[in-house]
């Protein structure tokens, strides 16, 4: 099971599955003709284009080269190009029985050492990232018979986006802490997934020195890059000094058997240390698609992409630096981009959930505001504003009239009633919901438009406050003798309190404000 010369990855070709090695793989990509990674599952998604881009990037770069070939042999070769000391292939084979040899995203043992790894780890599923709490959510150890392809996709999200699981499990480098994420956030062009690839290549090709500027302890040249190449003892760990910028790292002690049926199985093991020396950079190591914190120390991205913290990472040159990925570049970039934020959220011992929020940056306008700096102050500004709306829709206006309703009309409402402000919590977080998909459109049109575009924007919030309410006096359990004096009340209150809040901006209509 060699990724260089056997097909053993499904890919979507021209509305067909056909089955690709590696380097056909890299190949259809540079062509753009790949129409989708069934082997992939949502979460992998992103680990496994940002693997792809490192290894294109570190092949093409180790080798000379600046354009991107669309043949399978070149990548082939320029694949070996970086494994040249194995002409077996073994760095690219799922399964070598010896341990002191590398295999795919398997770091091999020091020559003369026992084989440690004896804990089975039977599916791929179980190797993965996610962490379910009671098999909720993505259920655990379903992929029994798992084809190699699910393997290789497990070892890569395990390997480059793994955090830290317990005593002996240490997480990857790029990123904030055992307990955080790698997030992947860049911009995004029209076309396929190899118009994202490929984009994405020539950007890092033209702009190593970026990476080498944000974290200059990295090796200009010569710096380890495949680090499943390298022994690991499991206690011995390396320093940012002697790795490439765009180094493709292993966190986990694995390998890969044949099961006796001829199928794969894992057996892993513990380490004492983690492998990349650099737990003090929190994250900030020159990652081209991590946003990084300005005011706290440097710290890497580690938030649910929120509109609001999106808009902070777009738009707030004095908090964040954004990476690499999520700049314009006029050489590779035209006039219609998507900002991708792809984040799993990970908790202590629990996975978050996976969000990927994207927001279309269309036309010359647009991609100035954000680009040009005073142009990102504005927009910055803006958002603030609308954020503080938003905030304002949830505290100031709804969440009285809602406690009235829950507790049945009262003429003084009380906020440590902890049964009635627990119902009323889900229709005040309706309020995210309803804004989340809206947001950046009407952030545009404000900048575009002015005053005409902030009254659209109020009167979506205003209808956004009337729907919200109108679901909760259906489901709200009020009994039934107080009932039409506590809807009574709660509308009183709530047409008072978006003629206070909003009142400014546009006169709340009386009679049917929806």
């Amino acid at each position: 099971m060699n990724l260089l010369t056997d097909s053993l990855l499904p890919v979507g070709l021209a509305g067909s599955e056909t089955p690709l090695d590696l380097p056909s793989l890299l190949a259809a990509l540079a062509r753009d003709e790949v129409t989708g990674l069934p082997f992939l599952r949502a979460h992998q998604q992103a680990p496994w284009h940002a693997f792809c881009v490192q290894l294109a990037a570190l092949a093409l770069h180790r080798a000379g080269r600046d354009a991107i070939p669309e043949e399978a042999e070149l990548w082939r070769d320029l694949l070996r190009g970086l494994t040249p000391q194995w002409p077996g292939d073994e760095p690219w084979r799922l399964v070598v029985p010896d341990a002191t040899q590398p295999a795919f995203m398997q770091a091999p043992v020091p020559k003369g050492a026992a084989d440690p790894h004896t804990r089975p780890v039977e599916t791929p599923d179980d190797l993965d990232v996610l962490v379910t709490s009671r098999n909720h959510g993505v259920k655990q150890a379903l992929a029994a018979d798992a084809p190699p392809a699910a393997w290789i996709a497990a070892l890569v999200t395990l390997q480059t986006t793994a955090g830290f699981m317990g005593a002996g499990n240490y997480g990857i480098a790029r990123m904030n802490g055992g307990f955080a994420t790698r997030p992947f956030i860049g911009l995004v062009p029209p076309g396929g997934a190899g118009a994202h690839w490929r984009r994405d290549v020539e950007v890092l090709l033209r702009c190593r020195d970026w990476c080498l500027e944000r974290a200059p302890d990295l090796a200009a040249n010569g710096g380890r890059a495949l680090l499943w190449l390298l022994p690991w003892d499991g206690s011995a760990s390396l320093a940012l000094h002697e790795l490439d910028p765009w180094f493709i790292e292993v966190c986990r002690r694995v390998r890969l058997r044949r099961d006796p049926a001829g199928g794969l199985v894992a057996r892993a093991t513990t380490s004492k240390a983690a492998r990349l020396a650099a737990k003090e950079r929190c994250g900030n190591v020159g990652d081209p698609w991590i946003p990084i914190e300005i005011g706290r120390g440097s710290l890497a991205y580690n938030t649910t992409p929120h509109y609001a913290a999106m808009s902070a990472v777009l738009f707030r040159r004095d908090v964040w630096t954004r990476p690499l990925l999520l700049d314009w570049h006029k050489e590779s970039d035209g006039p219609a981009m998507t900002a991708r934020f792809d984040v799993l959220v990970r908790g202590q011992g629990a996975t978050e959930g996976h969000h990927r929020r994207e927001v279309l940056i269309e036309g010359r306008q647009r991609l100035d505001m954000l680009m040009l700096p005073a142009e990102r102050d504005r927009l910055a500004q803006l958002a603030e504003e609308m954020i503080g709306h938003a905030r304002d829709l949830r505290l100031r206006v709804l969440k009285f009239p809602l406690l009235t309703l829950a507790q049945a009309g009262a003429e003084e409402i009380s906020l440590r009633d902890r049964t009635t402000t627990a119902w009323v919590e889900p229709w005040l977080d309706g309020v995210d919901r309803a804004v989340e998909p809206e947001f950046f459109d009407h952030l545009f049109e404000r900048a575009e438009q002015g005053e005409a575009a902030t009254r659209a924007w109020i009167a979506f919030l205003r209808k956004v406050a009337n729907a919200i309410f109108n679901d909760a006096v259906a489901a709200m359990p009020v009994a039934g003798a107080r009932r039409m004096k506590a809807v009574a009340v709660a509308e009183l209150r709530l047409r008072g309190a978006l003629k206070k809040v909003f009142g400014g901006y546009l006169e709340v209509e009386t009679a049917d404000a929806g």
